[in-house]
């Protein structure tokens, strides 16, 4: 078998658990999306929760036709319901914060500057609010409250109000960080994954390596650039270089079966999957969802691969 067509293979096997894995989601109330109180994972999951279980599902599969080249193997187009959805969700928390300001301009009693706001962001057109955007003003700010006055606090956002209320807020440092993953990762996955690299100063990052068949499933932290968050993803690749053709002639490099998996990028919310705002409290649980997620790739990663041994390729010259 030839690599290329090896990794169609795995491509589509991926997307089709890809889709079984958000369907469980939604049919479960989404447990895992429960585990993120901030960022694209957990805006979602606001977006989802105005929708019925149909429109979910349908949300679901546009999200996944963008992200996995599988459904393009398989020839699956993005229907207008699906496009109008997955538009809907991408405007969804943009909208949010003109709603929040509108809010909060009337609530200082700012009247002129929150009606001038609120026409801003009715000519803004976010397809959010395409259902109600040819309805008059009055009915139009009507649909909004409902679509949004119930929709919660992000943590970042009620950390926001504490520190304006002059509270004081201390975060994890990312060294502790990095110590606390490590120790999560080498406590669960012991005689599984060794550690491949590990940096404390400057741009902090630690990696594990596991072997899956004959590839290797690398699993790699990173800790932020700036204030300290938790990003983990995996890579599935060959132990060894082979003979690659590229623009500048050949080279020696590992074949890459997979790259960027994480919950976030299966699903199709987003490319980088990052916990934030993390406070002492916070980072245990983050750490701990890490932990179980790393665990639920690592048990069905030998079945995606069944039967794709690298071994078993053609000996041939890659060109990427």
């Amino acid at each position: 078998m030839r690599f290329m067509d090896a990794k169609t293979q795995f491509e589509i096997r991926y997307y089709l658990w890809a889709i079984s894995e958000f369907e469980r989601e939604i049919e479960e109330s989404f447990p895992t999306f429960g585990l993120f109180k901030t960022g694209s994972i957990w805006e979602t999951l606001q977006f989802m929760r105005l929708l019925d279980r149909a429109k979910q599902k349908t949300l679901a599969h546009a999200l996944l036709k963008r992200f996995h080249a599988g459904a393009v193997a398989l020839g699956e187009a993005t229907s207008v319901e699906e496009l109008a959805l997955r538009s809907a969700r991408d405007s969804f928390w943009n909208a949010r914060r003109w709603y929040q300001g509108i809010r909060q301009l009337e609530k200082d009693n700012r009247m002129d500057e929150s009606r001038g706001a609120f026409y801003v962001m009715r000519r803004a057109g976010f397809p959010v609010f395409a259902e109600f955007s040819e309805a008059d003003d009055e009915s139009f700010r009507s649909r909004l409250d409902s679509l949004l006055a119930s929709v919660p606090l992000s943590l970042e956002e009620e950390i926001g109000i504490k520190k304006q209320a002059g509270e004081k807020i201390k975060f994890i440092s990312k060294s502790k960080l990095l110590k606390l993953t490590a120790e999560r990762i080498q406590n669960a996955f012991a005689g599984q994954c060794v550690e491949s690299g590990r940096q404390v100063k400057g741009d902090p990052f630690l990696s594990f390596d596991m072997k899956c068949g004959d590839w290797v499933l690398s699993t790699n932290f990173w800790f932020g650039s700036s204030s300290s968050l938790l990003n983990y993803s995996h890579v599935i690749a060959s132990s060894i270089a082979v003979e690659h053709h590229g623009p500048k002639g050949k080279y020696m490099a590992p074949l890459v079966m997979g790259s960027n998996i994480s919950f976030a990028s299966w699903l199709g919310i987003t490319s980088q999957l990052e916990w934030e705002c993390l406070t002492g409290h916070e980072a245990e649980s983050a750490c701990d969802a890490a932990t179980k997620l790393c665990n639920h790739f690592f048990v069905v990663a030998p079945k995606l691969l069944k039967g794709l041994d690298f071994s078993a390729l053609d000996k041939e010259i890659y060109t990427p």
